[in-house]
């Protein structure tokens, strides 16, 4: 396991250090082209390098040893070629004009190739009713990439615009043969995040005024990661709206946000209580800045799925649904009709 590891994180610090000798040599002969006697021939040399040398790095380096699809050395190519027509001499550009032509057919070609991956692997996860637009985002990310932690981070940022500019009419995610469980009325989520977006508006005013005087670039870099956090608390608090916890008769598919994600087989549910268990760091409170009113304790370790692709280690997770009584019973009993939530009809919620 951890000669698999040291080698996971030596093949990419190796095509790192190929790219960066490349580069510098590069740029270190570039400015002594004028002195030096064969200098088309060392030109040439240089754009073997930068666009051909690089790019079959990645695929022996990185491609081929993570099994990517063959198709993620375009991307590699076009900033090669782009990287070469900025870093050699333009009356040296004789070798580059073929390659320069190929650029555009290439970003076609990608963009058709991402097109028919993401709508072919949103199809594939739309068989899954249990998977809601954020986890089709993130399967569909997956299937173009197979790579689980650039998939996440995809996934969230557009799923960070989705729900925080593009979800108001949205209805709640509850498939048939579901119950789902709101978390977000008794634990005052709208109140909270209303209250921290006024004080992010306050003080992310004063405080760009202030660095405005200093450099207007750190003031207007502050600002618009401000309006990326306020975007993020918005999103969350409408993806905790729309995406509940859901209750079948075999899994309890627990949802918070954008936060966490874990699917438990009700037999792995050892026991519900009040009271948070002694498991230390391994006890998840699924709540927006709460207390759990209830405890659900696993009978062995389970991983859930964080915010940008981390996971956690689980024996006990927190909630604080807005029924907690009908929740504990969904513990016992067969699933409600489809389509409700919390035993009441479906609506966009707020």
């Amino acid at each position: 396991m951890m000669q698999e590891a040291s080698a996971q994180h030596r093949f990419p610090l190796l095509f790192t250090g190929i790219v960066a000798a490349v580069y510098a040599a590069a740029l270190a002969v570039v400015p002594r082209l004028p002195h030096l006697v064969r200098a088309d021939a060392i030109v040439a040399g240089l754009t073997v390098d930068i666009v051909v040398v690089v790019p079959l790095a990645f695929y022996l380096l990185i491609v081929r040893r993570r099994g990517l699809p063959l198709v993620t050395l375009a991307p590699v190519f076009i900033l090669s070629v782009l990287a070469a027509s900025w870093v050699l001499p333009a009356d040296h550009h004789h070798l580059l004009g073929p390659l320069e032509a190929l650029v555009v057919p290439v970003e076609l070609g990608l963009v058709a190739w991402i097109a028919w991956r993401a709508a072919r692997a949103l199809r594939k996860a739309r068989h899954d009713e249990a998977a809601d637009p954020l986890e089709h985002l993130r399967r569909a990310a997956f299937d173009l990439t197979r790579n689980d932690r650039f998939a996440a981070v995809a996934a969230l940022e557009i799923g960070v615009l989705y729900y925080a500019l593009g979800s108001w009419r949205a209805r709640p995610h509850a498939p048939a043969g579901w119950a789902a469980f709101t978390q977000h009325r008794h634990s005052g989520h709208a109140g909270i995040v209303l209250g921290l977006l006024l004080v992010m508006a306050v003080e992310g005013l004063a405080v760009h005024v202030v660095l405005l005087k200093w450099s207007a670039l750190v003031a207007w870099l502050f600002t618009i990661g401000t309006a990326y956090c306020a975007l993020w608390l918005i999103g969350d608090y409408r993806a905790t709206v729309l995406r509940p916890i859901l209750v079948d008769d075999e899994n309890i598919l627990f949802r918070a946000g954008f936060r966490w994600m874990l699917r438990v087989p009700r037999e792995r549910v050892a026991a519900a209580g009040r009271t948070r268990p002694e498991f230390g760091k391994e006890c998840l409170n699924l709540t927006f800045l709460g207390s759990p009113t209830r405890w659900l304790t696993l009978s062995e370790p389970m991983l859930a799925l964080g915010p940008y692709g981390f996971r956690h280690r689980v024996r006990a997770v927190g909630i604080d649904p807005d029924t907690v009584e009908a929740f504990g019973r969904m513990l016992d009993v067969q699933p409600v009709g489809p389509g409700d939530v919390d035993g009441r009809p479906l609506h966009g919620g707020h």
